[in-house]
């Protein structure tokens, strides 16, 4: 007990140096076989290193796994342009938790806020985020991926606010990855779950690995880059100019989900988009 509070408070220091380093790429790349997963680029999709992107990731599932196992700073999936200065974003509860926080830490993850977003776009580096949040997990459904943008105009405003261009992201499998339980009717009530959602920052679930532990489930997964979408820079856009580059991020979701599901092993899966 006192080594796990220990590691709660632990400062996370900015470099891990040449052996943590080396420690880190050795677990990235375990992590990258484990599942395996498979990138794509649709459409000859290319990315330039003197561009900083918004990458927008759908869906959140259980747990976005696809995230430290793929846009890790040591991660050997990415395409070129994205290799080594992409940070995933994820909450800060994560940050909370002992020795998560510092493995999160080490492979580039870091507390979704503004001003990380801001402050990463601005040093070219690259951010990944999940747009439709933990709140998916109140609508996730068996045999159907749920992504919760028709309203998500925050991760477009910041995009444009620094002239990055926004990426959509589609990660097959990642929801095969885990087993899990919602609460609900007629145990508890749904406006009680979305409370105490919103109370804790997360959804709670019940969680199964494999073999029921908490370890993640081998699921294959296949992670697919849509072209970048540019955005204007503009300090203050309006709303119908937020309006307008999340409609074409949500048209280009349902299209990468529609030509890849077959081949990435979903072919009767339907995205629904709240």
């Amino acid at each position: 007990m006192t080594a796990v509070a220990t590691l709660a408070f632990v400062p996370l220091w900015k470099e891990n140096g040449p052996l943590g380093e080396g420690f880190m790429r050795y677990i990235v790349s375990h992590a990258e076989a484990y599942f395996p997963i498979t990138v794509v680029c649709d459409g000859g999709a290319t990315f330039s290193r003197d561009t900083s992107y918004v990458i927008g990731l759908e869906p959140h599932s259980a747990l976005p796994t696809a995230m430290p196992s793929t846009f890790s700073l040591q991660s050997t999936l990415l395409p070129d342009g994205l290799r080594g200065r992409t940070h995933g974003l994820a909450s800060s509860i994560c940050f909370q938790i002992p020795l998560v926080r510092h493995l999160y830490w080490w492979i580039g993850i870091r507390p979704i806020t503004r001003h990380s977003m801001r402050r990463l776009l601005h040093k070219r580096q690259n951010v990944v985020l999940v747009p439709g949040g933990v709140q998916e997990c109140l609508y996730m459904q068996k045999d159907c991926e749920t992504a919760f943008l028709s309203k998500r105009k925050g991760f477009i405003r910041i995009a444009m606010q620094c002239g990055s261009p926004v990426v959509p992201c589609f990660a097959f499998g990642q929801g095969g990855t885990y087993s899990w339980y919602r609460p609900g009717p007629p145990l508890l009530s749904e406006a009680f779950v979305q409370a105490a959602s919103r109370r804790m920052g997360m959804v709670p679930l019940a969680l199964v690995g494999r073999w029921g532990t908490p370890a993640p489930i081998n699921s294959p997964m296949t992670v697919v880059f849509g072209k970048p979408i540019d955005v204007p820079h503009k300090e203050h856009p309006t709303d119908a100019e937020l309006q307008q580059y999340l409609d074409k991020y949500i048209a280009a979701m349902q299209d990468i989900f529609a030509r890849h599901k077959a081949a990435a092993g979903y072919p009767h899966y339907r995205l629904h988009i709240l």
